[in-house]
């Protein structure tokens, strides 16, 4: 974070001869911190979690789409996606999906990892949540049916004029879908299910395309489709942002999916339960290091990295984060949310014992500022849970008033000690994504 403002730099770019081993990753690692003098400011390093350190969705295709693909050219596919899409999401092409994940000893004898439960290599946020709806996916067969028509729909949409022209009329389309990402894919169910029944079937049915036709079965296993992953592809989107925290994000965003499930999984109509019942089971395990913090029961150790994600920055960062403070605790048990809350105060204590700064303090800093209460109560401030749109943070559509330079100027000038503590945590980003997207601009 340099004046407020996000920044991504490539340090070295140099070519590897031979095998891409462990240990030959972690001396050229090392040979360039050493060179920048990095070494005591590292906070933490995050890294993709396949055994080669590279990103991992080729393979994600949602039931039913795999025709699709045979079909249609990728590359006709890329050159009718937007630029701006493609410049956003060309970051994970090229790859495929690997569940392995890298034996990361070698990032522990590098540096010295910090104490008390902190590592100094964290997972792939985004990596681990696609892994999650990996597992979701494979449960999805009761939904292969629908899905397989919707990706006949998609591909009819752009092989058939008539068609197209057709659904143009009445001000709807159909978007590609991507091999290599898949949202891409879950955004074409989402479209193809907001065209209402009556227009789709009517020219479907005048185009003699009757076996195209979502009936009402089909359409309600394609509304709990798109309910039970809607929060996983939001996830998905913000936590590889480029101009804010998104370390913050982690642990409100789990928890939030977590509820989101629990509601589903409890609902009595829910067509697709082996698929609720798989992301729980998979989120649980891939995330119970995490998880455990708010006493949930979760498996140990199930996957290897999953215990990475009971580091403490995952609770203290939303505490420096406006956005957020402790307002994402508010759906847990009120005796466990104070358990938590203490926790989250004890590790504020020590982060904060173990910062070295010095700032010089504007008279009335870090004191108690009502003028700052009130702005930090506006945008803490509740809304109605009963709102329709399915999403993590709707209590955020309040914070929108203020940007985040004003807020950054309120904890700057009022509370310096603090704004140090959150420009050393909150630059850890949540993914890989910053240092593949400026990698691919290089």
């Amino acid at each position: 974070i340099i004046d407020d403002q996000y920044k991504t730099y490539v340090l070295s770019f140099e070519r590897l001869k031979g095998k891409h081993s462990g240990d030959k990753l972690a001396a050229e690692f090392d040979r360039v911190i050493q060179m920048y003098n990095l070494k005591d400011k590292l906070v933490r390093i995050v890294t993709d979690n396949a055994s080669n350190n590279q990103a991992a969705f080729d393979n994600l295709i949602l039931p039913g789409f795999e025709e699709y693909f045979n079909d249609i050219d990728d590359d006709q596919s890329e050159r009718e996606t937007s630029d701006e899409d493609s410049d956003n999401n060309e970051l994970y092409e090229n790859s495929q999906l690997q569940a392995e994940e890298v034996d990361d000893d070698i990032y522990g004898t590098t540096l010295n990892a910090p104490a008390e439960q902190e590592f100094l290599r964290l997972p792939c946020f985004s990596h681990c949540l696609q892994l999650v709806v990996n597992d979701g996916i494979k449960a999805a067969g009761g939904a292969l049916s629908s899905l397989k028509k919707v990706a006949d729909l998609a591909k009819l949409a752009h092989t058939s004029t008539s068609f197209a022209e057709r659904l143009e009329e009445q001000k709807y389309s159909i978007p590609l879908a991507n091999r290599t990402r898949w949202n891409s894919q879950f955004q074409t169910v989402k479209k193809v299910i907001s065209i209402p029944s009556f227009i789709l079937n009517s020219i479907l049915t005048d185009l003699k395309k009757n076996n195209l036709i979502l009936n009402t079965k089909d359409r309600k296993i394609l509304e709990d489709f798109v309910s039970l992953f809607e929060l996983f592809n939001e996830a998905t989107v913000l936590t590889q942002g480029e101009f804010y925290a998104t370390v913050s994000l982690v642990a409100p965003t789990i928890l939030g999916i977590l509820f989101d499930l629990e509601r589903e999984h409890a609902s009595s109509n829910l067509s697709l339960v082996s698929v609720c019942e798989a992301l729980l089971s998979s989120l649980k395990a891939r995330f119970s290091g995490l998880l455990r913090h708010f006493e949930i029961d979760v498996p140990f150790a199930f996957y290897s990295m999953s215990e990475r994600f009971s580091d403490p920055i995952f609770l203290i960062a939303p505490l420096l984060d406006a956005r957020f403070k402790l307002l994402w605790l508010d759906n847990l048990q009120f005796a466990i949310k104070l358990r938590v809350i203490e926790k989250i105060y004890s590790t504020f204590v020590r982060f904060f014992s173990k910062l070295n700064f010095s700032v010089s303090q504007p008279e009335g800093a870090d004191e108690s500022n009502v003028a700052e209460q009130d702005i930090t109560d506006m945008m803490t401030k509740h809304v109605d849970p009963t709102t329709k749109r399915k999403c993590l943070f709707p209590y955020l559509n309040d914070t929108k008033k203020i940007s985040f330079d004003d807020k950054s100027k309120v904890l700057k000038n009022l509370y310096p000690s603090l704004y140090e503590l959150s420009l050393k945590y909150l630059s850890v980003p949540a993914t890989s994504a910053p240092i593949e997207r400026i990698f691919s601009k290089s």
